[in-house]
This record gives C-alpha cells, sequence and structure tokens, in this order.
C-alpha cells in the first residue's frame, strides 16, 4: 500500500467513525414519543431464570422468583461483600485523611491545633505517607473545628501549601498560589453550620468537615534540622480565633516513625465508623451513607459488626486494595500515559476534582488517593514555573515492572524545564511510601548530580552501585519492586506543552 492509498484508507475511517458517532448521538437524543419502538404485551417480558449460576455458586428460586434459604444466604453474602469493597475505595481519601491526623496526635502526642510537625531532617522511610518526599522540609498541623471552633492558621511570607478538609477535598491553598499571593497572612477556617460573626482581616474559608490537614513545605530559606524548627516556630501559627495565638510547639518529626495509612484490613471499617459518627452527615453522599447503613455503619448507633460481617469486612478491604492495585499499577484509563510513546504515567488524569463529563471520576480519584495525599488545583500546574507536576513510573521500556533485584538506568534528558528543581524518588508498592532500601533512595538537580557531556543525566537503580556511578545511584531493595515518582518543582513550558521527554527504564544486562 502506497502513500496515498494510506491516507485514502485513514481517511476513510475517519468518516466512519464521525458517522457512527453521528448515529450514536442521534441515538442518544431520540425523542421516545417519536420512536418508542414495537408494542409489546406482558408475554413479551423475559424474566431471570429460576435457576442460576454465579461468581459466588448457584442460585435457586422457588415458585419462581422466591429464593431457597441457601440461595439468600449467599445473595446477601455477595451483596453485603460487594458493598463493603465498593465503601472501601468510596470513602478511602476520608480514611487517609483520618489516619494522618490520627497519627500525629497519637504517633507524634500532639495534643491541639497549636502541636506543629516539621520534617527538619527531611521524611524517611519510618513516616509512610504516600508518596512523600525526601527532598522538601515539610510543616503540618492536625486541627479540629469540633474541638476547637473557628481557627486560624497564621502563615509567612513566600510559605507553599495547602489545606485539605475531612473528605481530603481542596479548601485553599497558602502562598503564591493562595489568595495571599505569597505574602503571607491569616488564614480563617470555619466550622459546618457557624453562624458568628467573620471578622475582617482573614482569608476565610468555611470547612464542610471539621477535622482538617494543612501542610505546608520550606525550600532552602528555612535551613535543616534545629534551624528548620526554629524557622517554623518563629514564622507559622495555628490557634482558635476565640482565644487567639496560644502556647505552641513545633517538633522535629524525622525519624520519629508513624503510621499514616487506612488498615488493609477489617479494621478499616472500624476506622471508617470513627469517621461517620465524628464528621456531619452532609460531608458525604447520602447515597454512600445508605449503602453504608445497610452495613451497620450509621451515625448515631453501635458498630458491633458479628462473626459474619468481620469475615466479610475483611475479605472486602483485601478485595479493594487488590482492585486500588490495578487501578494504580496497571491503569486501563487511555489517558493514563503522560507521552504516548513513553511508560511515564499521570497521577492526576484529567483534573484535581476528580470529574469527567459532569460525573465522578471515580478511578481517577483511587489512582491519586491510593498512591498519594493533598489535593490541590496547582498540583496540576499549567502555569509555567507555578505549582508542581508529578510524574509516576512503574515498568521499564519493554514494559515490565520495575523489580529490585534487577539493575536499570534511566536518562533524563538534558535542560529539564523547570524553575526549581527536579527529583526522582524511588518508592515502595506496598506502602506507597518512601522505599526503605537502607541507602540513597533520592537523586535530583539539588544533588549535583554527574552530568554527561551532552547536559543529560543517568541515574542508576540497583542492590549495587556501577563503579564511579555512586553519586547518580538510587540503591533498590531486592526483595520487593519498587516505583518512582518524577517531580518538577516550578514546570516549565517544555514539560506543559510536552515537547521535553522522559526516557524510559532502560533494564542494564
Amino acid at each position: 500500500m502506497n502513500k496515498l492509498q494510506i491516507r485514502i484508507a485513514i481517511a476513510v475511517m475517519t468518516i466512519a467513525c464521525l458517522a457512527a458517532l453521528a448515529r450514536a448521538q442521534q441515538s442518544a437524543e431520540k425523542n421516545i414519543f417519536e420512536s418508542p419502538g414495537k408494542k409489546q404485551t406482558a408475554a413479551d417480558f423475559e424474566p431471570a431464570p429460576a435457576k442460576m449460576e454465579t461468581n459466588f455458586g448457584p442460585l435457586e428460586f422457588t415458585g419462581g422468583a422466591f429464593p431457597t434459604n441457601a440461595s439468600v444466604q449467599k445473595i446477601y453474602d455477595e451483596l453485603d461483600q460487594q458493598r463493603a469493597t465498593q465503601a472501601y475505595m468510596d470513602f478511602f481519601p476520608a480514611a487517609s485523611l483520618y489516619a494522618i491526623v490520627k497519627s500525629q496526635i497519637r504517633d507524634f502526642g500532639f495534643k491541639s491545633s497549636s502541636e506543629l510537625g516539621v520534617t527538619a531532617d527531611f521524611m524517611t522511610p519510618s513516616e509512610n505517607y504516600l508518596t512523600g518526599n525526601n527532598s522538601t522540609i515539610y510543616a503540618f498541623a492536625s486541627i479540629d473545628l469540633k474541638v476547637d471552633g473557628p481557627t486560624v492558621v497564621e502563615i509567612p511570607p513566600g510559605m507553599y501549601g495547602n489545606a485539605n478538609d475531612a473528605a481530603f477535598k481542596y479548601l485553599t491553598d497558602f502562598g503564591p498560589t493562595g489568595p495571599d499571593k505569597g505574602n503571607g497572612g491569616k488564614y480563617l477556617f470555619l466550622p459546618p453550620g457557624d453562624k458568628g460573626e467573620v471578622p475582617d482581616g482573614y482569608f476565610v474559608f468555611r470547612s464542610p468537615g471539621y477535622r482538617i490537614w494543612a501542610m505546608m513545605r520550606g525550600f532552602g530559606e528555612v535551613g535543616t534540622g534545629d534551624q528548620a524548627v526554629n524557622w517554623f516556630k518563629q514564622r507559622l501559627q495555628v490557634y482558635p480565633l476565640a482565644t487567639g495565638p496560644r502556647k505552641q510547639t513545633v517538633t522535629n518529626c524525622s525519624g520519629k516513625g508513624a503510621n499514616t495509612l487506612p488498615p488493609e484490613d477489617g479494621s478499616y471499617f472500624a476506622m471508617l465508623n470513627d469517621i461517620i459518627q465524628y464528621e456531619p452527615s452532609e460531608l458525604f453522599d447520602s447515597e454512600l451513607l445508605g449503602r453504608l447503613a445497610t452495613l451497620g455503619i450509621e451515625k448515631g448507633k453501635p458498630f458491633k459488626p458479628d462473626a459474619r460481617m468481620k469475615r466479610i469486612f475483611d475479605q472486602a478491604a483485601k478485595q479493594a486494595v487488590a482492585m486500588s492495585r490495578a487501578i494504580v499499577y496497571a491503569s486501563r484509563d487511555p489517558e493514563i500515559n503522560y507521552w504516548s510513546d513513553r511508560h511515564w504515567e499521570k497521577m492526576f488524569i484529567r483534573n484535581t476534582e476528580f470529574t469527567e463529563h459532569g460525573h465522578a471520576d471515580i478511578d481517577a480519584r483511587t489512582l491519586w488517593h491510593y498512591q498519594a495525599i493533598c489535593v490541590s488545583p496547582n498540583l496540576l500546574s499549567t502555569t509555567p514555573g507555578v505549582g508542581t507536576a508529578y510524574l509516576t513510573c512503574f515498568r521499564d521500556e519493554e514494559g515490565a515492572y520495575l523489580l529490585g533485584d534487577r539493575n536499570y538506568r534511566l536518562r533524563v534528558s538534558a535542560k529539564p524545564p523547570v524553575k526549581r528543581f527536579w527529583a526522582v524518588t524511588a518508592y515502595d508498592p506496598i506502602s506507597r511510601s518512601l522505599l526503605d532500601s537502607g541507602g540513597n533512595i533520592t537523586v535530583g538537580s539539588l544533588g549535583d548530580p554527574d552530568v554527561n557531556a551532552d547536559g543529560s543525566v543517568d541515574i542508576y537503580f540497583g542492590t549495587k552501585a556501577p563503579r564511579g556511578k555512586e553519586k547518580n545511584w538510587i540503591k533498590t531493595d531486592p526483595a520487593k519492586g519498587f516505583f518512582v515518582v518524577f517531580r518538577l518543582y516550578g514546570p516549565l513550558m517544555g514539560y506543559i506543552e510536552k515537547n521535553w521527554k522522559l526516557n524510559d527504564f532502560e533494564l542494564l544486562k
């Protein structure tokens, strides 16, 4: 077939596709009064059979439709299993935020929202934050509007960060991408239903839930260690509006150990019950709450699952984790790849609201929340030099998963289009947190890596560094796989317009 024939064939296929789309659109919009179809009678109804095979066993119905006792049990077991499995995924964002807040109170000993945490010596694998990074200094506060009422977060100039509500939904950014425009200021968060007078001089946000997690990040200006702790202690405050600034502490949480992840067994549902009992019902969709109620999770009622339900909850959690892993590590979304000819994948597929064509984009929501925390439109920046951009990679150039007992090379093309810096960090696919390999797990421009003559940077992955490549080496764990996140802080047009590309992982023999 010559070039002309190919062009003609493509044109014919395009016309056929457009015609099919037009017919489908016309069918979807047809007037039922004008085309109701052929007349039917009761004899045209085709009921489900009195005996049927299902993936949870054979079912029988007496008298045509009455389920036998054995079938009733199978049906309700499956119904509860399905609802619990989907509930795990539907409520995972809320469980993720609750697990973070609870861990900071439980594991770091915080007593109030005025006790702040700082990863002054960077995040370590002993704190399993979902794809948290060890390239920047984090500061964070766990806020409870039911405890403190309207609460103020007072930030210094130049601070970056965001606040998310109890359902892990975006409330606001702090800093240059927030309403303070980088000048600092006072943010006032009001609890659900608050009818008090709102004072002047604040950036005001009404939260639909009680608990809020506020996260800020510092760059080189804050320093590290004691310097970073003191920097935030002097500049960042969180306190109830009613009391004004109160005694606060700032704790260096690096290496202290924390478990911020929701459980992946039946105990998840006890955590979910705690959330439902504490937060206003209006925070969640009533349809989802109705499904929870059929599982024994309902506001104002005790949660007392029997042995059967405990077994179902445990299995549901495991099934939901399996589904979440598939959505993250083997996405079937046609838009998942950032570049069509590369294995680098988006973390936000389309937007940070998880919507698509007027409906909730539920798989995109799972894809983000199962592997990451915090939601902000500036995590999907399209403004040059503003916000951040994240890409993940789970596979090598041949499409095989990245495994810790193999050796790889990643060549970062010359002149990465970034204003601040770029970094590549390795993660554990089980916890989706920093890989605990006992060695270096991040290489980036701040670390002054060795650069090739053409300006590209070769990064090596494996259990041992190639000779002379120690500076550009990320150590892996031979007992498990790994994945990476490539971060651009302040992405520029070359990235946004996809003119610059990351190469795939090359398996070294």
